[in-house]
């Protein structure tokens, strides 16, 4: 309680800026409002036509093929394990290794890490760090073919033992590492591995093309010199940084850059001509994606997964003083790896290529499966009451009583905006900030159980069901009926907190989330909320320690799955995701808040929607909140050209009531101003969503600077003109800064 009333007192005597860019908190979905980029960062750069590319390194002498099919032939070297893959219609090879390797800048240790399959990182028997290759310490490898291509025990000289097998399948070459087959002698430990990690690397920008990174919608780093150099590689845990070991804090005045949420990375040499999808099928949980860009410790552009088995932390050795020494984890995460590499040639050598055999991947897999009626066209999500701290007893702030949402659809569908998909938030006891994970019961400033029930009918009687936003992730610190005990805490047995706005707040322990979950379900029931609105619970993913509740990051995603399916667990039931990591996807009804640009990091060259490529005609997604982007028609022509629909976020009150509470950061958001935006951005939106109903994106061509025609699977093509001059397409003419939807011939 002494804590509760520091923070409130801190708050009451700030100065609160009135206007200043828009943080949302984690609990409206985390960070995606502040990073709206400008034009010049989502205009995804034309591509030059290029000359065939130089084959580097298709040199096949001392490697053995070892299998082989229609498409594609495997070759392995029987020493290093390095493979080379040949294109069988094109003749093209991706290599894991370089040939002449003497000719290039590479001291011995690079050399090792370049030409050998696998290079492992341990502890020795007297606890230092170490680093072993296949070529660098004498390694013993015994080689034996299996069908459709090899296996391998290897026994590095460390003593550490562990199998490693590739095969070649209709789909690509698939790379596995079984954890059942690692050995740790003595006090020996593994700390991680990387696998074939120069497949695919290029020399300086000998080869035309860039590698791809699962950036926010997705992210392109050029081989060119664009003028900006490397100073750190790129880095991304899937999944996200693993918080209950490694906390997380982002520096003041920084916006935290969008998690890896899908497990893929992708490498083009020559649009067009070649490319490269790895997709990691096991152990992403634990997988870590680098890139490099040539010019950054070597003069070649590579980008590999690395596993980690035991990560270091921080042990504190005094309550007080902050002291600190770093550890390494003693139990080893417990995963398989597996890896598979599908190769692309052709008009599907682009990132659009590597979105499309993604999709391919997942419908295989059946995380996506069509639906032929396509879901509303833009979603309003009204803030119902926020919490406002008093040194006492907090308030409730009432911004949007559940009764208005009638009045504001009823009033949209007069002008026409009838397919929406409304989301309400704030409506627990207390209001937004007040006691997750405690819900219930309704917070009656808000409106009676009778209003409540009649709201919820009068838009189901529109086709417009209600979503109730929901987290099980999410807890405050004084929450009645929930102890301490249930909150999750890291390696170092400190609890897991989190800075939300200037509220404290702590992680839930997968097992009592999944508990509350079926807990809430009878509530849900009794109130007829059939819809939820998930955050947090999709995309954050964290191993915790707490004493008989120790859950690996693998078992809280099993957990995490469970607590989804058992809110959709009734027939009618449905839920929406806000930005869930891929393994979430399966049970989402709609994607909110889908990223629309990158992290903007300096050496990204291209901002390119591969998100959106992948779930289009699978899944509707939303953009986030249009009412805090900088230009409303840029915003508009990115929703087009991203095949996104808009969201607002909405209050019947005005944000100046927010000013004394965590949403103070909310500065415009009163449904009667933004009516008229809605209803214009409703009638351009839908006149696109109709063309393209229930179709996917084919293609996304950039056919002038700034100019981008994308082409669905039913003919429609839609292009976007970013640029402050007209455009003329054929007998086509598009205005600055506008679109046309073509069908046909036109």
């Amino acid at each position: 309680m002494f804590k509760k009333i520091l923070i409130i007192c801190a708050v009451l005597i700030l100065v609160i800026p009135v206007v200043k860019a828009f943080a949302q908190d984690e609990r409206k979905a985390t960070s995606t409002v502040a990073k709206l980029e400008s034009v010049s960062d989502t205009v995804t750069q034309k591509e030059m036509v290029s000359k065939p590319v130089v084959n580097k390194n298709a040199a096949l002498e001392g490697f053995d093929m070892v299998a082989e099919n229609a498409n594609l032939a495997l070759y392995v070297h029987p020493k290093t394990l390095a493979i080379k893959v040949q294109n069988r219609v094109s003749g093209y090879v991706w290599s894991s290794t370089l040939d002449g390797m003497s000719q290039y800048r590479l001291n011995q240790s690079w050399k090792d890490f370049v030409d050998s399959a696998i290079t492992m990182d341990y502890l020795n028997a007297q606890g230092k760090k170490k680093r072993e290759s296949l070529t660098a310490n004498g390694a013993r490898v015994m080689l034996r073919d299996v069908t459709d291509g090899f296996e391998a025990t290897i026994t590095f000289r460390s003593r550490i033992k562990m199998n490693l097998k590739v095969t070649l399948a209709d789909d690509g070459v698939h790379v596995a590492i079984p954890d059942g087959k690692i050995v740790e002698p003595g006090k020996v430990q593994i700390l991680a591995v990387n696998v074939y990690p120069f497949l695919g690397a290029t020399k300086d920008a000998e080869v035309s093309g860039y590698m791809f990174i699962p950036d926010g919608a997705g992210g392109l780093i050029r081989y060119e010199d664009t003028g900006v150099k490397m100073d750190a590689p790129y880095s991304a845990a899937i999944y996200g940084t693993d918080i209950g070991v490694t906390p997380v804090v982002v520096a003041p005045d920084t916006n935290a850059g969008y998690i890896a949420s899908i497990p893929v990375f992708g490498m083009v040499h020559g649009a067009g001509q070649n490319g490269m999808l790895a997709v990691v099928e096991k152990g992403a949980e634990y997988g870590e994606i680098t890139a490099y860009k040539a010019g950054l410790s070597t003069d070649f552009n590579w980008i590999t997964t690395g596993f980690t088995y035991r990560s270091v932390y921080k042990q504190p050795t005094s309550k007080t003083g902050g002291k600190a020494i770093e550890l390494y984890q003693d139990a080893r995460n417990r995963f398989d790896i597996g890896l598979t590499y599908r190769f692309l040639t052709g008009v599907d050598a682009d990132y659009v290529g590597m979105a499309k055999s993604y999709q391919a991947y997942l419908v295989a897999q059946k995380v996506l499966t069509r639906d032929k009626k396509s879901g509303p066209v833009m979603r309003l999500e009204f803030l119902g009451g926020e919490t406002k701290p008093g040194i006492f007893r907090d308030s409730v702030v009432v911004m949007t009583p559940i009764a208005d949402l009638e009045k504001h659809v009823t009033a949209l569908g007069k002008v026409g905006v009838d397919n929406l998909l409304v989301v309400y938030q704030g409506w627990n006891h207390g209001g937004l900030s007040a006691s997750w994970p405690n819900k219930f019961p309704f917070e009656k400033r808000l409106g009676s159980d009778a209003e409540l029930a009649d709201t919820i009918a009068a838009l189901g009687k529109r086709d417009m069901p209600l979503y109730f936003q929901t987290d099980y992730t999410t807890a405050y610190e004084e929450p009645k009926g929930i102890d301490a005990s249930a909150f999750a805490k890291q390696i170092n047995t400190k609890t897991m907190e989190r800075d939300v706005n200037g509220v404290v707040t702590y992680s839930l322990l997968p097992d009592g989330a999944l508990e509350l979950a079926k807990a809430d379900l009878e509530e849900y029931a009794g109130n007829s909320m059939t819809h939820l609105a998930v955050v947090n619970s999709a995309s954050m993913l964290y191993s915790t320690h707490n004493s008989g509740h120790r859950f690996s990051r693998t078992e809280s995603m099993e957990e995490m799955q469970a607590v989804l399916a058992q809110l959709r667990k009734s027939e009618d039931a449905k839920t929406a995701l806000y930005q869930p990591n891929d393994y979430a996807w399966e049970y989402a009804w709609a994607y909110l808040d889908m990223p629309m640009g990158t992290s903007n990091y300096i050496y990204e060259s291209d901002a390119v929607p591969f998100l959106p490529i992948v779930l289009k005609g699978y899944m509707d997604f939303y953009a986030p909140y249009s009412n805090f982007s900088a230009s409303q028609t840029e915003d508009l022509l990115q929703l087009v050209d991203f095949g996104a629909f808009p969201s607002f976020y909405l209050t019947s009150e005005d944000s100046y009531a927010l000013a004394k509470t965590p949403s103070k950061d909310v500065y415009t958001s009163q449904f009667s101003n933004w009516k008229p935006e809605i209803e214009a951005k409703y009638g351009a939106i839908r006149k696109v969503a109709v063309a393209t109903d229930g179709a996917t994106i084919e293609r996304r061509d950039i056919i002038a600077t700034g100019v981008v025609r994308v082409t669905y699977s039913n003919g429609t093509r839609v292009v976007v003109n970013y640029t402050k001059v007209d455009y003329k397409l054929g007998n086509t003419m598009i205005a600055a800064k506008d679109f046309a939807v073509l069908k046909g011939d036109n």
